[in-house]
């Protein structure tokens, strides 16, 4: 978060605060809940920020797995020594593991952002 963003999330921690001192001066118990659960939603909303980073970084690695796939298999097209494809294949395989690795914290990071 960048420096502004902290300072108006001091600031409107702050002012909560004062709300909700006011709140229990004037002994409004709904009001003290209600600016309660106010102050507990940024913590949820910045989780949720730095999930959705992870997720896109995720994305990226897995589009650029993806691409790294699609030249070696032009490579193996390509190529007509056998060692060479051996080698093009143990690559490709190992690619498509990360590649179902990165598949499913994706849907892991989905499932925990819906909820």
């Amino acid at each position: 978060m960048s420096h502004d963003g902290n300072a108006l999330r001091e600031k409107r921690i702050d002012d909560y605060l004062d709300l909700y001192n006011y709140a229990v001066s004037i002994k409004d118990e709904e009001w003290q809940r209600s600016i309660l659960a106010e102050l507990s939603a940024p913590a949820h909303d910045e989780r949720t920020e730095v999930r959705k980073r992870q997720r896109d970084q995720l994305i990226a690695y897995f589009n650029d797995v993806n691409r790294t796939l699609i030249v070696l298999y032009r490579k193996l097209q390509s190529e007509s020594e056998q060692a060479s494809r051996e080698q093009l294949w143990e690559q490709i395989w190992t690619l498509k593991r990360i590649r179902t690795e990165i598949g499913r914290k994706m849907r892991a990071f989905k499932e925990a952002l819906n909820s």
